[in-house]
């Protein structure tokens, strides 16, 4: 599986990296060591003066010194997480464009070889063209969940909280919008300033799950106030484990082996809410539904 591929790919990169690493801290201390052979080697031939001299300034060098190598162990720490991170997205990306290729693959091979009636051919292209959407989100996924590894990379802007959900709302299939209903609060249309690409992605991603996973009728809750942004989906489905939740988080996670989908979403939702100070909260709902709550303050 991805996941399984992509732990793999991790365990390659630590290893890599951790000859790096050690090497770094071979060569300080050697250097360390060299350096206190010469402070005892100059002390013990300069007399009392000298001594506290060296002891003194060495000090000072040994402790800049010390400083260093450890911000450059964390540096390359760091970078050696942000490769496995970028290596492990590139993987499961790459399994999981399978699929809908495969799908649009098997359609243009139907309707190349096989004389289909009209219902048929109609049945064909409708499957194609759902691969060619499933192609295109898992696209989108992959840029802005690129993006999103780092802060740097976030594109500000000034946009309306409640148009951005309508928009996102966009990227379902007509089928798909009819078992949506929106519900905007008081001050739902707050104007907020963050990555709306980002925001976008993430509430889509998670009305999409929750149609996914459910049936009946998803509900989105949008709500505003002069001090925060929120949207809260609403479900009629079994939800996630609160065992699992966290697990639920992490990329290329699917709960069942029956799950489509990338993989991606709930991990993109937590990465945006993360990268914006917001909170991400899930909860069951009486009698029965789950709901995952997105709060973000502002002002912040």
């Amino acid at each position: 599986m991805a996941r399984e591929r992509g732990r793999s790919q991790l365990a390659e990169a630590v290893k890599t990296w951790g000859g790096g690493i050690w090497l770094v801290r071979g060569l300080g201390a050697y250097v360390l060591l060299q350096f206190g052979w010469w402070a005892y080697l100059l002390s013990v031939s300069g007399g009392e003066g000298a001594k506290w001299m060296v002891l003194g300034e060495g000090t000072v060098f040994a402790t800049l010194l010390i400083l260093g190598l450890v911000r450059l162990e964390r540096s390359v720490r760091k970078e050696r997480e942000r490769i496995a991170r970028e290596r492990n997205l590139l993987l499961g990306v790459t399994h999981e464009l399978k699929t809908p290729l495969a799908s649009v693959q098997l359609g243009l091979d139907s309707l190349r070889r096989l004389n289909l009636e009209e219902k048929d051919k109609s049945q064909v292209l409708s499957n194609m063209q759902e691969g060619v959407h499933d192609l295109g989100n898992l696209v989108d996924d992959m840029l802005v969940a690129t993006r999103a590894q780092r802060k740097e990379s976030m594109q500000l802007v000034a946009f309306s909280w409640l148009e951005m959900v309508h928009e996102a709302l966009l990227r379902m299939g007509e089928g798909q919008r009819q078992r949506i209903e929106v519900f905007s609060g008081d001050h739902a249309s707050i104007e907020v300033t963050g990555d709306k690409a980002l925001w976008g992605l993430a509430t889509s991603n998670l009305v999409e799950n929750a149609l996914k996973y459910s049936e009946g009728k998803v509900h989105v809750h949008v709500f505003g106030t002069p001090g925060s942004a929120a949207i809260e989906v609403r479900d009629e489905g079994q939800g996630i484990p609160a065992g699992r939740r966290m697990e639920a988080l992490e990329p290329f996670m699917r709960l069942s082996e029956e799950g489509q989908g990338t993989g991606l979403g709930l991990h993109l939702v937590s990465q945006t809410a993360e990268l914006h100070g917001a909170s991400l909260e899930m909860e069951d709902l009486e009698p029965s539904g789950f709901a995952v709550r997105l709060v973000w303050p502002q002002g912040r």
